[in-house]
């Protein structure tokens, strides 16, 4: 999975300035599936291995091993987790439509039935979202907003993402700091992290979600080991919303996620 989606600031730009170029925006890259740093292909085949902290309390971190395929056409797209279609570009602005998905730990008792802090918890399944995405991509990078409601009837909630990726490139290497914001509504952080009375007892007291927004800042680093394979490494960090700290099966102010992948491009 290409993470982006997501703890640099623009002073790591500054530090690297005499040996880092930014790429020149190019209209030659209409995919809008195909972020600052990626290769023009329109195919990308590969998988990551990682990990991240778990939220939840009394949990390890949690590792993952994900295939990512990634299709780029100028108006359907596959990537990021995401389904697209372009509604409308020009002159680096773009909007369409995307469909994406969302899974929660909880989904599946069997993975945390032996811990105390969540034993008795309902499943919580995972959700489909729609929405609409905009983009803006000048010299520096590309700015994304993307606004979604879920559509499965299991919350009825909704979500936004707002974060710029900055484009750089030094040898062979595409280096992308990213810093962002995701907010995430009452219903969507209640099913995801709410208790409710039934569910309270000695170990967890109930919990009513509250709406919460979480900023976050990674990076990306993509080297080009031949005109068709690369290797991809990303790291970010998230600070948690006090909507999310605030659960009582919650004991993480943050989340750190770490990831590395091997692509092939074509």
């Amino acid at each position: 999975m290409n993470m982006t989606k997501k703890a640099l600031q623009m002073t790591a730009g500054a530090l690297f300035s005499s040996l880092i170029t930014i790429n020149a925006y190019s209209e030659a890259l209409v995919s809008d599936a195909a972020s600052p740093g990626d290769s023009d292909s329109k195919w990308v085949v590969g998988g990551y291995i990682g990990g991240m902290t778990n939220p939840y309390a009394d949990e390890d971190s949690l590792g993952f091993l994900t295939p990512n395929i990634e299709y780029r056409g100028e108006t359907f797209f596959i990537g990021d987790g995401e389904l697209g279609v372009t509604l409308y570009r020009t002159h680096g602005f773009s909007f369409g439509a995307v469909l994406t998905g969302q899974y929660s730990y909880l989904s599946d008792k069997d993975e945390y039935d032996d811990n105390e802090k969540l034993d008795g918890l309902k499943e919580r399944d995972g959700t489909l979202d729609a929405g609409l995405y905009a983009t803006y991509t000048n010299e520096m990078g590309r700015l994304k907003l993307t606004v979604l409601d879920e559509i499965t009837g299991e919350h009825g909630g909704q979500s936004a993402d707002l974060h710029y990726t900055f484009d750089f490139k030094y040898s062979d290497w595409n280096i992308n700091p990213t810093v962002g914001a995701t907010w995430a509504s009452a219903e969507s952080v209640d099913h995801f992290y709410g208790v409710s009375n039934q569910e309270a007892n000695g170990h967890r007291d109930a919990y009513k979600g509250k709406s919460a927004l979480n900023w976050y800042a990674g990076i990306r680093g993509r080297y080009e080991i031949t005109e068709n394979w690369d290797v991809d490494l990303n790291a970010a960090y998230v600070f948690l919303g006090d909507g999310i700290k605030d659960s009582s099966i919650v004991d993480e102010d943050g989340l750190f996620i770490s990831s590395v992948g091997v692509n092939y491009n074509f």
